[in-house]
């Protein structure tokens, strides 16, 4: 088997969002949705957050992250608000409890789907009351994705002279997944794409169902296209893996001390997914997936770090 890892875990800020905040940053500046003395604001579980406090501030806005206040288990978001603090990013928690009965009504599935969107109603409010806020809004910019399929799809292309049969990588909001997949789909039609999503947050088939415009509508936002529905419309990914958080957990220990890759838990899902999909495509095929953030992000949830969206 032919695996081919891409350590985005070494970009400035220690993640693969580095790529996608300066391309939403620098977009929004070009159409004048930025400017000196604006403010950036952002929902985040910690990778984006990070990356915007890091370019922002070097650019020279505010950057204000939310973060819901409640999580489930022991996932702790505590080393990645600490580096977002480091960058110089504004932390403040928003709070679930006025949203217990729409979160009630909602499948277990569904509920960190839920979560998502409660924050993109409360980057919605904030952005609307003041004019000099600009929200980039993750999960639908397709910014995020140009960037993937600008810069590390074309990286991997050049890497590999075009020879790729498989590519992998978390869904997360959809952007990495969508822009590489375009550009090695672009060079290589029959490339396979494989979704790698945690068992407890099937976001992907969430969003399938229509729960994703129920819920904006439920919260009373603008409806919204999320680009994990640009992605699904364009027949992307092939194939949907889920991997729990042990498995994810265990290949990221295995991928630190035999590889000396220090990278974290989603990288670890994704290299559990990337292997069986060598063995599916065969001996010679060449299987690619991202490494995406370090290993020091999750710290505080030793010994039981989690896979999340």
């Amino acid at each position: 088997m032919n695996i081919y890892v891409k350590c985005e875990y070494l970009n400035p800020s220690g993640s693969i969002k580095d790529r996608m905040a300066l391309r939403m940053v620098e977009e929004a500046e070009k159409d004048g949705d930025l400017s000196l003395g604006g403010t950036i604001i952002e929902m985040t579980s910690g990778n984006t957050g990070v990356a915007l406090a890091f370019v922002g501030n070097v650019k020279g806005y505010r950057v204000r992250l939310f973060i819901p206040s409640q999580w489930t288990g022991s996932y702790s978001p505590t080393d990645r608000i600490n580096m977002m603090k480091f960058f110089g990013g504004d932390v403040e928690t928003f709070n679930l409890g006025e949203y217990e009965g729409v979160l009630r009504g909602l499948s277990e599935d569904e509920k960190a789907l839920g979560t998502l969107i409660i924050g993109m109603k409360k980057c919605h409010e904030v952005e609307k009351a003041d004019s000099r806020i600009w929200w980039p809004n993750q999960m639908c910019n397709i910014h995020n994705a140009l960037a993937n399929r600008d810069t590390t799809g074309k990286e991997i292309l050049d890497q590999l002279d075009g020879e790729v049969d498989g590519f992998v990588a978390s869904v997360g909001t959809g952007g990495t997944l969508l822009g590489i997949a375009e550009a090695l789909r672009k060079e290589n039609p029959a490339v396979r794409v494989v979704g790698v999503e945690p068992v407890d947050a099937p976001l992907t088939e969430c969003v399938r169902s229509g729960a994703s415009q129920r819920l904006f509508k439920v919260l009373g936002i603008p409806r919204r296209k999320l680009l994990i529905e640009t992605m699904l419309e364009k027949g992307l990914p092939d194939e949907v893996v889920a991997v729990t958080d042990r498995d994810a957990r265990e290949m990221a220990y295995r991928l630190c001390s035999e590889e000396g890759f220090f990278c974290g838990m989603s990288s670890g899902a994704n290299v559990c997914a990337a292997i069986e999909t060598a063995k599916k495509l065969g001996r010679d095929a060449n299987v690619v997936t991202v490494l995406v953030d370090r290993r020091d992000r999750y710290f505080s949830e030793h010994p039981a770090e989690h896979y999340v969206i």
